[in-house]
């Protein structure tokens, strides 16, 4: 679409109004809206604090209760009694224990002995938890109250309070107390519903509330830090036409298991306020742009018409129509007069003078246009050839006297022409520290050499320093006049300036200043040359990816640069400090004693709160004073090797390299086992091997367990152990698990009737496409699900235990059965067992192999299978190797009987034959 010629002086007006009025209107709207909402939020932020200020109180306060009650009841029975406590002494609590239950709603109350032991209790206690028994123990031995909240399933405060009887603790007294008193006291002060959750490791989970529905919405509920309060998180979730503000409030010390709470109001009123206000600025704000837009049309119509009349009779004053110009305009105006009047009478005076010039004009014109030409051409190429160029071009006499200079000169220096003509060279496009040099070379080079003259001279600027590349030519020689000096200078700081940057850029990091890896490992290099011993340090530090996830990038870069600012402040200074890359730093420091040293290391793994320093991990190498042949390669290994210790052995540790302590060859012995057997299972040199698993009362095989073993390529077999391990520390192991589920199933397959046990191993527990896999690989093979049983074993199942339960539910769900391996190596409570639907559990051979002979193992195998009976699960016993065992086995009740007694393992067709299915 063509834009119009010609737009009125109206609409020029009105339009440009009319958008800064509505801006103005739309942005008014919108900055009240902005506040309201801010004020809302700053309210919504205060209420979470003091909410969150209020639970600390509750908890407080229901903990002291706890402690009160316990006191008592402990003052209570150390009344009358003896030094020990007992179940007489015990029995004085029935009475006490009833009105606590009753009146207070206490959950439970335990009394235990001075070495721990459960002497009486009342009431339903939570699951036993080592928090819990450690904290027991530290009451037992400083003699001091103290107090803990418990979550498991649910959450219960728990009180525990010695037993003193002259000086001396005898026992202590445990209550507890549900959070029920909590949630009504949070809810009453508040108005708000309340829950109480535990993060676990896949997601943040509810364990009790005021009101089902907080329940059912809580899942849906994207949940976001306040700005600059990031341990609160808040939320807004729309429901039935109901909003509801939720806030995660953490009123106490961030530990393993510390419950948070989560707190929800309705503020459907305050939202609906909100819009109701925002719309009652709008509709306003509209209703006064309407009003104003109509005065302002009518105000500028009524002024143009006037206008117009002037106007119009411009463009004949250009025409020489002057008579036709005072007709025009010879109209009386009505009072009052005003700026259009005077603009008229002026238009009058004006066409009067331009008839009288207008004669006298035409002559010169005529005149003047041929020389006006000439000049023109000359003078436009000329200034446009010098004021164009990017280059400061002057002349100058030989005295050093500016003549002309060009515009990128007065643009360069701040100075005008006039400014620049008449003044010394030297003094402005000079610097002063080689101002004299310069003149006395300048002034006398074309004395004995007409060849032009080249320097670099620096040139003080307003925006600092240049970089000028001049060149001096002598001109007009020929003219018989004083010749003149031609510079012409070229600007090269950006160019230097690049130059030095990419110099910096090549050994340097750009976020902390300290050397890159290039530049330390160069730099490092020349050190060791010459060096007389010194020690190198590499430090990473620990959960940096974390801080990244969690804060932002921006949050991590400060945590890098204060590193690097506490690297910088070490005492002693290091000889060399880098950032390698990521959060992984790098020190070489000259010979120090081994105390300065390992101080050093120690301080540099704690972090500082305060700070913003994280805490960090730490391998040392040190290069002694007669070491010959270390270079930087070799060094930087032997710290990385280090450095992997000081990880394995947790959170802000650090590890001293030592050539004997086997480190590099157990690494180098993983590889070369990692790579035999993924050359074994890439060119299928894997076998099972079958053993059978024997019914105790029988006397028959009930299964055979698949286990297997690996080929080298000259026939040797391996042992599998190290093998394994290898696999499982690369993750290999899961590509293993595959091929040992595919080729069970399929000898399945190949031999009706057969059933099978295989084993998994921990790294599949993560995969949840396995019960998905293994519905496959089944129904392709058309094998029946029962005669399938996969084992885990005991500590893989506890490690993951909450992503165990769901995947072993989904593959029980297919038919299969399952069996726990290694039982009693991992033992802590039976209380698991429940959770895991699993059918058989092995019992370790640990435990077996000397049931025969050790007492100690009978009574705990014994105590193994009745919990393993109790919670309906059937027992299997590993590493039956002669008759005596299997007697004591056959004693104590297990169902199933696995060991080099019955049969070693042995290939499929030695212990099956020929398959009736094979051809």
């Amino acid at each position: 679409m063509a834009f119009p010629r010609f737009i009125s002086l109206k609409w020029k007006l009105l339009l440009p109004l009319t958008l800064a009025m509505a801006v103005g209107t739309v942005t008014l709207t919108w900055v009240n809206d902005t506040n309201l909402r801010h004020t809302l939020e700053q309210t919504r932020r205060d209420d979470a604090l003091r909410n969150e200020a209020l639970l600390r109180f509750l908890i407080q306060q229901n903990e002291r209760q706890l402690l009160d009650a316990g006191s008592a009841l402990a003052d209570f029975l150390v009344i009358g009694n003896s030094d020990a406590l007992g179940l007489e002494s015990a029995s004085f609590l029935q009475p006490y224990w009833d009105q606590l239950s009753l009146n207070q709603g206490f959950q439970s109350l335990r009394l235990y002995d001075a070495n721990q032991q459960l002497i009486i209790g009342f009431g339903s206690a939570a699951a036993s938890d080592a928090r819990v028994h450690v904290k027991l123990g530290k009451v037992l031995a400083r003699e001091r109250p103290d107090s803990v909240l418990h979550c498991a399933q649910t959450c219960q405060f728990v009180g525990m309070v010695p037993v003193l009887h002259r000086g001396i603790t005898i026992g202590a007294v445990v209550v507890s107390m549900d959070l029920s008193g909590l949630l009504s006291a949070f809810r009453q002060s508040s108005g708000r519903d309340l829950a109480v959750a535990v993060d676990d490791a896949a997601a943040t989970r509810l364990l009790t509330a005021t009101s089902p529905a907080l329940k059912d919405q809580f899942n849906s509920i994207d949940f976001t830090p306040y700005p600059q309060l990031v341990r609160i998180e808040s939320a807004l979730s729309h429901h039935d036409n109901k909003t509801y503000e939720w806030q995660k409030l953490r009123p106490l010390p961030a530990a393993p298991n510390t419950p948070l709470f989560v707190a929800r109001k309705d503020v459907t009123a305050d939202e609906r306020a909100i819009k109701r206000v925002f719309l009652s600025n709008l509709i306003t704000g509209v209703s006064v742009f309407v009003l104003a837009e109509l005065m302002l049309l009518l105000a500028l119509i009524w002024f143009m018409r006037r206008m117009n009349r002037v106007s119009s009779c411009l463009p004949l004053l250009g025409q020489g129509n002057w008579q036709q110009v005072r007709q025009y305009l010879r109209i009386p105006d009505k009072a009052p007069r005003d700026e259009i009047s005077t603009l008229k009478d002026a238009a009058l005076a004006l066409a009067g003078q331009l008839e009288t010039l207008d004669t006298a004009t035409r002559d010169q014109q005529n005149d003047l246009g041929k020389l006006v030409d000439t000049l023109s051409h000359e003078r436009d190429f000329i200034s446009g050839l010098l004021d164009t160029a990017q280059a400061l071009i002057l002349t100058q006499d030989q005295r050093g006297v500016i003549r002309m200079a060009n515009h990128y000169c007065e643009s360069l220096t701040g100075l005008t022409e006039n400014q620049l003509i008449g003044q010394d060279y030297f003094e402005l496009m000079v610097a002063q520290q080689e101002r004299q040099e310069w003149r006395a070379r300048l002034l006398t080079h074309f004395t004995r050499d007409p060849a032009p003259l080249r320097f670099e001279a620096p040139l003080v600027t307003a925006s600092g320093l240049r970089n000028i590349t001049w060149v001096h030519s002598l001109i007009g020689q020929a003219s018989g006049n004083d010749p003149l000096i031609l510079s012409v200078g070229l600007d090269l700081t950006e160019l230097k300036s690049a130059q030095a940057r990419a110099s910096y850029l090549s050994d340097y990091d750009t976020l902390t200043g300290l050397y890159n890896r290039q530049g330390f490992q160069r730099r490092l290099t020349q050190i060791l040359l010459g060096a007389q011993g010194g020690a190198l340090l590499l430090i990473d530090l620990d959960d940096f990816k974390a801080i990244n996830d969690l804060a932002g990038h921006s949050a991590g870069d400060s945590v890098i640069q204060h590193m690097a600012e506490r690297l910088r402040g070490l005492k002693p200074e290091p000889r060399l400090a880098a950032r390698l890359g990521g959060d992984e730093f790098a020190l070489f420091f000259d010979p120090m004693p081994d105390a300065s040293l390992l101080q050093t290391a120690r301080l540099l793994c704690k972090g500082e709160q305060n700070q913003h320093i994280a805490t960090a991990c730490i391998g040392i190498t040190t290069l002694t004073p007669n070491g010959t042949g270390a270079d930087t390669e070799t060094l930087m290994g032997q710290a990385d090797l280090a450095l992997s210790q000081a990880r394995s052995k947790g959170r802000s540790n650090w590890h001293l390299y030592n050539p004997n302590d086997g480190i590099r060859e157990n690494l180098l012995d993983r590889t070369e086992q990692l790579a035999l057997i993924t050359d074994a299972l890439h060119n299928n040199r894997l076998e099972l091997y079958l053993q059978p698993i024997i019914d105790v009362k029988s006397g028959q095989p009930a299964h055979y367990e698949a286990l297997l073993r690996v080929h080298t390529a000259d026939g040797r077999t391996l042992p599998p152990a190290p093998l394994i391990a290898a696999a499982e520390v690369s993750g290999l192991i899961r590509e293993i698990d595959l091929w040992v589920l595919q080729h069970v199933i399929e000898l399945i397959a190949r031999w009706p009737g057969l059933h099978l046990a295989a084993n998994l191993s921990a790294r599949s527990l993560d995969n949840p496409e396995l019960p998905t896999l293994l519905r496959s690989l089944l129904q392709e093979h058309q094998v029946d699900p029962q005669q399938l049983t996969l084992e885990i074993t005991e500590t893989a199942a506890l490690n993951h235990l909450a992503h165990a339960e769901a995947l072993l539910s989904g593959i029980k769900a297919l038919g299969c059965k399952l069996a726990l391996d290694d039982f009693g190596v991992g033992f802590s409570t039976f209380q698991y067992l429940k959770h895991l639907p699993v059918d058989f559990v092995k019992i370790d051979g640990s435990f077996i192999r000397t049931l025969d002979q050790s007492e100690d193992d009978q009574l705990f195998v014994k105590a193994l299978v009745e919990a393993i009976h109790g919670y309906g699960k059937q027992a299997v016993a590993e590493y039956v190797e002669n008759e005596a065992i299997l007697k004591r086995v056959t004693a104590l009740g297990i169902d199933f009987a696995q060991g080099y007694h019955f049969g070693r393992p042995q290939p499929v067709q030695a212990v099956l034959g020929a398959s009736p299915n094979q051809p």
